[in-house]
Parts: C-alpha cells; structure tokens; sequence
C-alpha cells in the first residue's frame, strides 16, 4: 500500500494514531503472504521518519 502523498502535513500525534490504526489491523492473509510484511516494512519506515522528524 504505498501512500499517495506523504503526511508530513500532519500533526505527529495524528500520525502517530494512523499508525497505531494499522498495527491493530495488521495480519497475516494466506491470499497475500507477502503483503504482510510489505505493511509491517511500510509502518516501520513511517516511525523512522516521524522519530527523525520529533527528535
């Protein structure tokens, strides 16, 4: 799922929130193995730069 536009605009903390959103709807689908991990790297990326961004 690659994001359109980047949420720099966006407060951290709504950042924060949308991440938190979907962690809590990250699962494994037998239909899309790799998908999985696609979203867990997508997320992972996004904290980087949100920490990079607050520090």
């Amino acid at each position: 799922m690659q994001r359109s536009e980047p949420e720099t605009r966006c407060k951290p903390s709504d950042q924060l929130a949308d991440l938190a959103r979907r962690i809590r709807r990250l699962c494994p689908d037998h239909r899309d193995p790799h998908r999985f991990h696609e979203e867990k790297s997508e997320i992972a990326y996004e904290l980087s730069q949100l920490a990079n961004r607050v520090v």
